[in-house]
């Protein structure tokens, strides 16, 4: 599933499924420079949760790192916890095999 995909799908449970996807889509096209923070104490002030939740989705989901798109070596962050993440699976995977 698509990060849209998986947007709308995420909206048609919302209470305010057109705010929440207009949120997805600016907070998807938010630049790094921009105050992320601010928008989302903005939208905590006015009470609107639906679009607080959809804004949150959409910076997660433009901040995505595809797998194989860095070295192996990259020290990003989310390359970092791909790679825990593989290292604990292979870690179950050998105590599983071993017992």
């Amino acid at each position: 599933m698509n990060p849209i995909e998986h947007a709308e799908a995420r909206a048609a449970t919302s209470t305010a499924p057109v705010m929440f996807l207009a949120a997805f889509h600016t907070g998807r096209q938010a630049g790094p420079a921009e105050d992320t923070d601010g928008y989302v104490r903005a939208l905590i002030a006015q009470g609107d949760h639906a679009a607080v939740a959809g804004y949150l989705e959409g910076l997660a989901a433009s901040r995505r790192v595809p797998d194989g798109a860095h070295p192996w070596t990259c020290e990003c962050v989310p390359c970092q916890v791909r790679r825990d993440e593989q290292e604990r699976m292979a870690r179950r995977l050998r105590m599983r095999a071993a017992s």
